[in-house]
């Protein structure tokens, strides 16, 4: 089991960074326009200026690295704590599911992106879970 959920967080960090990566190139692609329009439609009654929608998918795209970064950043730490057991590693990792979580989701609450928080929770659960259950190989001396 251990290594069943070893594995899934680390699926998950490397998901994020390849996700991050796609985003960076896919945002400005005709794919990705049902989400822009779902943003659009959610803080304003009509569609902004040819404009301000190439900013925002230019803005959107730019997320995308820092989302590949803290998904290998993720993935490493899930690495440590495994096979080294340095203590520090869950508490850190949780303040950041926890930050990211409660500023996204109350942030997205307030604009009416519903399908944020939803998600939102369904990623801090699929991260946080796992990782609860999680074990060190070794503990740190």
């Amino acid at each position: 089991m251990q290594n069943l959920l070893y594995r899934w967080l680390l699926l998950v960090g490397l998901g994020h960074a390849a996700l991050g990566i796609a985003l960076a190139f896919a945002a400005h692609l005709p794919i990705t326009q049902p989400y822009f329009a779902y943003l659009y439609a959610s803080v304003a009654a009509t569609p902004p200026p040819a404009e301000f929608q190439t900013l925002l998918r230019t803005m959107v795209g730019l997320f995308g690295p820092t989302v590949a970064s803290w998904g290998l950043l993720f993935s490493v730490l899930v690495f440590l704590y495994r096979e080294h057991g340095h203590r520090q590693i869950k508490p850190a990792i949780f303040a950041a599911l926890l930050v990211w979580c409660l500023l996204d989701s109350a942030i997205s609450l307030y604009f009416g992106l519903l399908w944020h928080a939803y998600l939102n929770t369904a990623a801090v659960l699929s991260i946080a879970l796992p990782l609860l259950a999680l074990r060190p190989l070794k503990a740190c001396r």
